[in-house]
């Protein structure tokens, strides 16, 4: 019998043949995401009072219609916010699932918080435009909420569907939520009870404490102790149900960061690309910083040279790309930083990846416009330098103006892409190609600065200057000698990355939105 038992419970819960048919850590996230799922539940419980007193329940002077048409114009302003988040995020949901996943448990944390701090904006005495657009802001927050978790769910099970069993992981996935429902269910039904007679107790105690004021004075005694009871009982109703929600809230915050953090995503987006090729992008990036310009002036004015970061633990007879496989990181040997990732999506990026032509070269002289065009004329994609002065600061010591920082980009124009479907590996190949020439060129930048992408005032002189005057093509040909020899192997880098687990059908490094010249003509125009 308890083996029958089993089978039926693993039949109805897990996949068919688990755990071959699931990549590892299934288990662990589903686990996770079950926590979550059931203290998200459980706050519904807690906040449904919150939301139905905000829509007029118990208010005399509302209407049905009233409450009709605060709920449609709450849910239609939510509606168009979510239109315009989609419009801004949908191109990164792909290429930022753990990111986005957890934004969106984060978002409705904060439309569940907004939604208890309705009522108490009524018992504040708030008009009532304010206690709308706070719930307008919190439907935003579960519409934000709800389009990032749809998105991102269906990345996450295909990235657990080993076999390419999405189907039967989806129904899967509902039979678990069905289950953590119905656990939610009575476990609610036995906490919304608990508030309730504290609430009730409130009311009785209300109730003997007016009866108690209308008594003696010889009674005062007794009706001070009822008065103390009414204050502690509902002071404790009110405390009770924020420290569940706030309790529930932490651990709903918990339970999805683990989970989150759990997952081994073998799809390449940039941070997972650049940290699975850190080892060779450090290689070539010392190689192509072997020369005689990675120099610094100190703060007293002399001059020293910066040692290239790892050369001495290389040896000069080494080729620092002769065996990249060993080099290559698996998908579980990478650790990201969600924190990082959300800093790099949020922040300027110094990296430009799609870009137009037009807009690679722009501002350019036509000598060197003319040379980067012949540099990249058998490539499939153009990569070009550009600068931009920082702010203006004083120097105190000298009371003279000066620039603080010069400021590199790196843009990446591609060539505009067939239609076929035997190209689709050959335009991988192009943007993994383009994609680690440019971070070469970036972790350069950064190790010649102070900052990401950055060249300070310590910086250089005869390095800042070459970048102001647009001489940089030396640069782009030694590091494009680099990646070209790592992708002449006998296998190419996509085969590489494949072998150490890597997915390389799709790449997700942001070049999807970009926008394409008409080549030939913009080439035209620049060689005439």
């Amino acid at each position: 019998m308890p083996s029958k038992l089993t089978r039926a419970l693993h039949t109805l819960f897990l996949p068919t043949d688990y755990p071959k048919s699931v990549n590892p850590g299934y288990i662990k996230y589903q686990a996770y995401d079950s926590i979550q799922g059931l203290s998200s539940y459980l706050r519904g419980v807690v906040t449904t009072s919150a939301i139905l007193t905000a829509a007029g329940v118990g208010n005399a002077e509302a209407t049905a219609t009233s409450a009709a048409v605060q709920w449609a114009m709450k849910d239609g302003c939510g509606m168009m916010g979510g239109l315009v988040f989609s419009y801004f995020t949908s191109c990164y949901f792909d290429s930022h699932v753990k990111e986005f996943r957890l934004f969106a448990d984060i978002m409705n944390d904060i439309g569940l918080f907004l939604d208890m701090l309705s009522p108490l904006l009524i018992h504040w005495k708030y008009d009532s435009l304010a206690v709308m657009g706070v719930a307008t802001f919190a439907t935003l927050c579960r519409v934000m909420c709800g389009m990032a978790a749809g998105a991102t769910k269906n990345c996450i099970t295909q990235h657990f569907a080993k076999k390419g069993n999405m189907a039967d992981l989806s129904a899967k996935e509902g039979t678990q939520e069905t289950l953590v429902s119905l656990i939610g269910m009575v476990m609610g039904i036995g906490l919304a009870k608990f508030l309730q007679d504290m609430e009730e107790n409130c009311k009785i105690l209300r109730q003997a404490s007016t009866l108690q004021a209308t008594d003696s004075n010889d009674d005062q005694e007794n009706g001070l102790f009822v008065s103390f009871n009414v204050l502690v009982y509902r002071d404790g109703a009110f405390y009770a149900t924020w420290f569940v929600f706030l309790l529930l809230t932490i651990i709903h915050v918990w339970a999805n960061y683990v989970g989150v953090k759990s997952l081994k995503l073998k799809t390449l987006n940039r941070a997972r690309c650049e940290m699975a090729l850190q080892n060779i992008l450090i290689k070539m990036e010392i190689e192509i910083s072997d020369d005689g310009i990675h120099t610094t002036d100190d703060s007293c004015g002399e001059r020293h040279t910066i040692p290239p970061p790892m050369t001495a633990c290389i040896s000069q007879e080494d080729d620092t790309v002769d065996n990249p496989v060993t080099d290559i990181l698996t998908p579980n040997e990478c650790c990201e930083s969600l924190y990082r990732s959300w800093m790099h999506l949020m922040q300027r990026d110094t990296l430009k990846l799609g870009v137009t032509i037009s807009t690679a070269i722009g501002g350019m002289s036509m000598e060197h416009a003319q040379n980067i065009l012949n540099l990249f004329r058998n490539e499939g994609y153009i990569l070009t330098i550009s600068t931009s002065r920082g702010a203006r600061k004083p120097n105190v010591r000298t009371s003279k103006i000066r620039m603080d920082r010069l400021q590199v980009y790196i843009n990446v124009a591609l060539r505009p892409r067939s239609d076929s479907d035997d190209s689709i590996e050959k335009d991988n190949m192009i943007q993994l190609k383009s994609f680690v020439h440019a971070m070469i060129l970036q972790r350069h930048f950064n190790d010649s600065g102070s900052g990401s992408g950055s060249i300070s005032r310590n910086g250089s002189s005869r390095y800042i200057r070459m970048l102001e005057d647009g001489e940089n093509i030396r640069i782009l040909e030694k590091s494009k000698a680099c990646v070209d020899r790592l992708c002449s192997k006998d296998e190419t880098l996509l085969e590489l990355l494949k072998i150490r687990g890597w997915n390389v059908e799709t790449l997700h490094l942001n070049y999807d939105n970009c926008e394409f010249d008409t080549v030939e003509d913009d080439e035209d125009k620049w060689r005439q």
